[in-house]
């Protein structure tokens, strides 16, 4: 049995079982082990897996059925921009076309947010950026600390850039940039390389210049797309010279 992720049992379970539904182990339109072997296999009660499956459900990729069980929905009803589900996706055989993905919503917001915002943004909001943007360069090459104020300057963009639709957005963005940033914690190449950009972005929107914000996002997007697969690419030959492992499921299941 896989170790409990540290938010809990909980979270243990409905990652155990998300994984393995998104890994393909348990086909849509099937359903899924009964919650005795299910209890069983993982170690915890029906009280805890019950509340798992609603949380599953919640993301589209089950639906409880009378007399029939527990199904697994198709991808087609699945909610993509889902955290937890683009991060079993990365985990999965799907991992390539997940980045692809990924970045693709990425190119398709962030850059006309950046000239929105070097169009629209005040100085408070500006402030935000360049408090973000200083502790990104505190934080150096550690990867777990840079995620935070990386995050909080993407967010500054995005809300000073004026729209409404983007704003409303922000929890959707919020998860697509989380998973883009823990792909990226362990590039190889450091994060110090990635500032100058960050740095061509907000000095664009100080100034208001819109095609060069537009311009300076979209090449720190294509940056970062390029650091995910050599993170990708480096932990596929550690696991195959023995140095990794791949996230795996347990197993277990029937």
């Amino acid at each position: 049995m896989k170790k409990a992720k540290p938010g809990g049992l909980h979270e243990y379970v409905i990652d155990e079982i998300g994984h393995r539904i998104v890994a393909g182990d348990f086909a849509p339109g099937k359903a899924l082990p009964s919650e005795a072997e299910l209890c069983g296999s993982l170690g915890v009660s029906r009280t805890a897996l019950r509340e798992a499956l609603r949380v599953l459900a919640a993301k589209g990729l089950l639906e409880a059925r009378p007399k029939v069980g527990t199904l697994v929905r198709d991808v087609s009803s699945w909610n993509s921009l889902d955290g937890d589900i683009m991060t079993w996706r990365l985990q999965s055989g799907d991992s390539e076309q997940a980045i692809t993905e990924l970045y693709e919503l990425r190119h398709l917001i962030e850059p006309i947010a950046a000239a929105l915002a070097a169009k629209n943004a005040g100085a408070a909001q500006i402030a935000v950026m360049r408090d973000a943007y200083r502790q990104m360069q505190a934080a150096g090459d550690d990867g777990e600390q840079i995620i935070a104020p990386d995050l909080r300057f993407h967010q500054a963009i995005i809300a000073a850039s004026g729209n409404r639709l983007f704003s409303s957005l922000a929890h959707v963005l919020q998860a697509a940039l989380t998973v883009a940033f823990e792909l990226v914690r362990d590039t190889p190449r450091g994060h110090r390389h990635s500032m100058p950009m960050h740095k061509k972005v907000l000095d664009a929107i100080v100034v208001h210049d819109p095609p060069a914000a537009l311009a300076a996002m979209q090449k720190l997007i294509e940056d970062s797309q390029r650091d995910a697969r050599d993170v990708r690419r480096n932990a596929g030959q550690a696991r195959r010279d023995g140095r990794g492992r791949r996230p795996a499921s347990t197993g277990r299941f029937a």
